[in-house]
């Protein structure tokens, strides 16, 4: 099963020390760019940044349905 993940389920999941929770579900997380950039690069020095930056079991993707992505991109 592919599982892509959000930074809110990330970073809250990390705060209280249960991301692995999403391995022993999941096995392999995807993650967009975007929350990746969010999670690990903005983030830094947040609680679980550098343990999301480090799961080599969360994996880094680009987004290629750009029509899709659209709908789903932050308001700047």
């Amino acid at each position: 099963m592919r599982v892509v993940s959000n930074s809110s389920a990330l970073i809250n999941l990390a705060r209280i020390g249960k991301l692995t929770l999403l391995r022993e579900l999941f096995g392999v997380l995807i993650v967009p760019d975007a929350v990746w950039q969010e999670v690990v690069m903005e983030g830094a020095g947040q609680p679980g940044a550098d343990e999301i930056g480090s799961a080599d079991w969360i994996q880094r993707q680009a987004v290629m349905n750009m029509q899709l992505r659209s709908r789903f991109k932050k308001p700047e």
